[in-house]
């Protein structure tokens, strides 16, 4: 593809790591590498191929293109750190609120048994209370 006003050739694909760029066999001046094409409406498996003017643009152009292939292996590499950070962090998560329900059944459980003993406290004055009168 080239740009609308300067001619100047683009593409327009992602760089992905698994992209590897190469001189052409058959000429210096030209390389070759495999990209994912969505042009016709569909994604398929296209191989590119550029040729320049000298060797040393090609040179420089597979340099650099080798370059946006690495820095995108190393984002990929933070990405999987930073995923499993997070995947750690979830874990950790879902263990303390095992650990908070667990505390909120034992609270929940000597509230309860604090109002057995309230009930049962009650229960034996109401039941004094009536020989007390008797007494008297």
């Amino acid at each position: 593809m080239r740009q609308a006003k300067t001619l100047k050739i683009c593409a327009n694909h992602l760089v992905l790591p698994s992209m590897p760029v190469q001189e052409h066999a058959g000429n210096d001046k030209s390389c070759v590498w495999h990209a994912t094409d969505f042009a016709d409406g569909e994604l398929k498996d296209e191989l590119f191929c550029i040729r320049f003017g000298s060797v040393d643009n090609c040179k420089t152009f597979i340099e650099k293109f080798q370059e946006v292939v690495d820095s995108q292996s190393t984002k990929e590499e933070s990405e999987d750190k930073d995923a499993s950070a997070a995947t750690g962090l979830l874990d950790k998560l879902s263990v303390e609120e095992k650990k908070t329900e667990d505390v909120s059944k034992e609270k929940e459980t000597e509230e309860a048994s604090k109002e057995e003993t309230l009930a049962a406290k009650e229960e034996k004055k109401s039941e004094e209370e009536p020989t007390k009168s008797k007494e008297k």
